[in-house]
């Protein structure tokens, strides 16, 4: 179509792009509002900072995000990525000084389970980046420092069952075991669990103490916040509830994990040969053999168990001086794969040099062995875990 001047005109294209302007426009009203009415001061046209930001939020002096904002027409994820993607590079690009960068993305309708993809997305390419969904039907959904109060749910059906699917995570996914050992750390003796020792008033502290994304830890303090396992008059991240947080643990431990039954290839004294195959691979004791290393042994006659990061034919073959069983034939060790790979090398301890799995990990490890791991668990329960898990404090 051309106009009387003979300049060719693309109604349905300024259509498009006045929609996208009046969408844009919307999602940087909405999310100015969002953080109003929470308390925060509300810069819309931040003043020497970048250009390309959408706004610069205040909640006190050195609490600063500087804001990159992306409205997608709608709300599915393949439409949401690109364009978070986009609102991180704004946001980096933008932060200054104390400011840090928070990446949203609005639509008109998103959906928890593409506000899921987002954070997920978040956490493995842009983990350092507070992050934002919101939608214009009521969905808020935030993750960074402080700015939890932000989040409220969609009042329509099923929020309340999806709740946890977007907030939650797993509370003891392998990194958020590594965290847990740090907030018990300084209840341990350095030679029954290795590991960070100090008092952390913040997800921030704690993440550079686990040497583990703000993010991560964010969410991990997050969730022992809302099931209630911290302590609401502590000036630091204090474990409460501790009797049914150590039976969920224990509890998150009893699925089936990988192991194999291997031989020295060389005759030999077996204790010799384990020392040595320890010392060359990337492997500790566990259950039962980590148990006797830390003087709490209380099962004889069961093959030493001794984890490695992965079981697959090519990480097997990569192992030397020990092969698979024949049909018939006894262990000399069992091989197991590691289920919380990060948790537990992390947290080795090396008693006599030799590298063996902290207490805790030992009393979720045997806690369901059928040989005799239970009567273990108790002993190690009596005379080590008792007064941690204690409600008296």
């Amino acid at each position: 179509m051309h106009d009387s001047d003979g300049v060719m005109r693309h109604p349905k294209r300024t259509t498009k792009s006045s929609a996208a302007l009046e969408r844009g426009q919307q999602a940087v009203s909405l999310l100015a509002e969002i953080f109003q009415k929470a308390g925060w001061r509300v810069e819309s046209k931040p003043k020497g900072h970048n250009s390309e930001l959408d706004m610069i939020v205040r909640l006190s002096g050195d609490v600063i995000y500087a804001v990159g904002l992306q409205a997608a027409v709608e709300g599915r994820a393949d439409r949401l990525l690109p364009l978070f993607s986009q609102a991180v590079l704004q946001s980096q690009h933008g932060a200054a000084g104390n400011a840090r960068p928070l990446a949203v993305v609005a639509a008109p309708k998103i959906s928890h389970g593409a506000a899921q993809q987002i954070f997920e997305f978040a956490e493995r390419y842009a983990p350092n980046v507070a992050v934002g969904v919101i939608d214009f039907e009521g969905l808020r959904s935030f993750r960074g420092p402080h700015l939890d109060g932000l989040n409220a749910e969609v009042p329509r059906k099923a929020s309340i069952a999806t709740k946890a699917t977007i907030f939650a995570g797993h509370l003891f996914s392998d990194l958020n075991q590594w965290m847990l050992k740090i907030l018990l750390a300084t209840e341990f003796s350095e030679e029954l669990l290795s590991a960070p020792r100090g008092e952390y008033r913040n997800a921030s502290q704690l993440a550079q103490a686990a040497n583990v994304s703000i993010m991560s830890a964010f969410r991990f303090v997050q969730q022992l916040q809302s099931e209630g396992f911290l302590s609401e008059s502590s000036s630091y991240l204090n474990l409460v509830r501790r009797q049914e947080l150590f039976q969920r643990w224990q509890a998150s431990t009893l699925r089936p994990i990988k192991e194999v039954n291997m031989r020295f290839l060389l005759k030999g004294q077996p204790t010799t040969q384990l020392s040595r195959f320890l010392y060359r691979s990337h492997a500790c004791l566990a259950l039962f053999a980590a148990a006797q290393a830390l003087k709490l042994g209380f099962v004889e006659g069961v093959p030493p168990y001794v984890y490695v990061e992965r079981i697959q034919p090519s990480s097997l073959a990569a192992l030397k001086n020990i092969r698979p069983c024949e049909p018939g034939e006894s262990p000399d060790l069992i091989v197991r794969q590691a289920p919380a790979p990060q948790s537990i090398f992390r947290g080795i301890v090396r008693p006599k040099g030799m590298p063996v799995s902290d207490v805790l990990q030992v009393w979720l490890d045997v806690s369901s062995h059928p040989s005799r791991g239970r009567e273990q668990a108790d002993l190690i329960r009596k005379r080590v875990l008792e007064p941690v898990i204690r409600e008296n404090r």
